[in-house]
């Protein structure tokens, strides 16, 4: 058993500090890094949780209501407490009139960049804006080409697109969901200026890999780390991270919102250009840049973005122990070749869980579970290739990808979100272990 003296509140910890607890020791909050993200880490572990019962502190959610067990309640996505601490800092802004401008988003920014572990943070007023605006700083232009998986949400994409990129979809690691290191360089020419890799589900892609072929071709690396906030080491190969705060993320907002964090001065300073109209930072109204967009952040987001955060180390330490009881408890169908389960490492904060059917029809499993109220989800049902739209048709309909295909027939998710009652858990699993054998009987 691994002791820990120091706990970062980030994913690496979170194993060494269950097998802590199930060990009987009893973790001093004063081992927690000090930072708003960790300070309802730190309350829980003031608890006496090895006496009373970690999971009678962590889950003492009431099962939903009725037969139906939701994918993802959004009514279950903030507690009370968080609405408690938002509607006290609410009063404060609104009372104010500082609603778009304002004092919180330097100090959101600052927040954001002592707990990243990075000099610069642009907050904006969304993820898909923070990706333009990464992209364009970091030199893509019109006709440039951008390669980035297929199986990512359409807003990765999207951004390529909106600032007249051009994607170019390589193939993902059959493992991990993300782009294989191994399969960007055969798509590399003359016009490739930056590779987009994505960190599906909480995990990250293999970017210290990712960085050696970039630096190799000269390329600029642009990490999409919406879903992955709270990831040990996060950010730490890429030029840019980017990051989302709509509500359903690890951290999320009232609203939209998201950010570019990085170490590169030059990066930021154009990041906080194009942020905002084009202006010269610190200059008001004084543009440096021919053009920019209108994407900070609001002052209002901002605020209740600081609320959330004290949740972040908790709310993740959730997400995994609800991760490792899946994983537990379903390893038999998996050592029987009827499932794949992620493995559980230490670079995830498992935004969601997928799970691959390998025997039997996975729509048709998804049905059979909905039958007996267990709802579940097939994130990126289509494809970035594979969209009937008059690009795709144009451009893409020659475009292979075999894992990530494979894997889009394959992926079903569980539902997993921190406040998730355990006897709903149970629920799940039992209807999985039942309906996956049946299934292919």
């Amino acid at each position: 058993m691994q002791i820990l003296t120091k706990i970062s509140g980030k994913s690496k910890d979170y194993l060494p500090l269950l097998d802590m607890i199930n060990q009987g020791v009893q973790v001093k909050p004063d081992v927690v890094e000090q930072h708003v993200a960790n300070e309802k880490l730190a309350t829980f572990l003031d608890q006496d949780v090895v006496h009373i019962g970690l999971e009678k502190i962590l889950f003492h959610y009431k099962q939903s209501e009725g037969k139906k067990i939701p994918f993802l309640p959004v009514d279950k996505l903030i507690s009370e407490d968080e609405i408690d601490d938002i509607m006290h800092v609410l009063k404060e802004v609104l009372s104010s009139g500082r609603f778009t401008s304002g004092p919180y988003i330097p100090l959101f920014e600052k927040t954001l960049a002592d707990y990243l572990e990075k000099t610069y943070v642009i907050a904006t007023s969304s993820g898909t804006d923070a990706l333009m605006i990464s992209l364009i700083s970091a030199g893509v232009h019109p006709g440039d080409e951008v390669i980035l998986p297929a199986n990512s949400f359409a807003a990765t994409e999207n951004a390529v697109l909106a600032i007249g990129g051009v994607p170019v979809y390589a193939d993902i690691d059959p493992e991990t969901y993300c782009l294989d290191p191994n399969e960007i360089e055969k798509h590399i020419t003359d016009k490739t200026v930056c590779i987009l890799p994505v960190h599906l589900y909480g995990k990250q892609a293999d970017m210290k890999a990712i960085s050696a072929i970039a630096k190799k071709h000269s390329l600029k690396v642009i990490e999409d780390g919406c879903q992955a906030i709270g990831s040990s080491g996060l950010g730490a190969f890429g030029d840019g991270l980017v990051l989302s705060f709509n509500p359903y993320k690890n951290l999320g907002v009232c609203g939209k919102a998201g950010a570019i964090v990085t170490n590169d001065e030059a990066l930021a300073e154009k990041c906080m250009e194009i942020s905002y109209h084009g202006f010269a930072p610190g200059k008001k109204n004084v543009k440096r840049s021919d053009y920019g967009l209108n994407s900070k952040i609001d002052n209002l987001q901002a605020a209740i973005g600081l609320e959330r955060m004290k949740y972040l180390g908790l709310q993740n330490f959730k997400r995994f122990y609800l991760a490792k009881r899946y994983i537990d408890q379903l390893h038999t169908l998996e050592d029987e070749g009827y499932i794949k389960l992620p493995t559980l490492t230490e670079d995830h904060v498992w935004h969601l869980f997928p799970m691959r059917v390998l025997k039997g029809d996975r729509d048709e499993v998804a049905k059979k579970l909905l039958e007996i109220g267990i709802e579940t989800d097939v994130y990126y049902p289509i494809l970035s290739h594979q969209h009937q739209t008059p690009l795709v048709s144009k451009k893409y309909s020659q475009t292979s990808l075999p894992h990530t295909e494979k894997a889009a027939q394959q992926l079903l998710h569980l539902p997993l979100y921190p406040g998730m009652p355990l006897q709903d858990q149970e629920k799940v699993i039992e209807g999985v272990l039942h309906v996956i054998k049946s299934s292919v009987q």
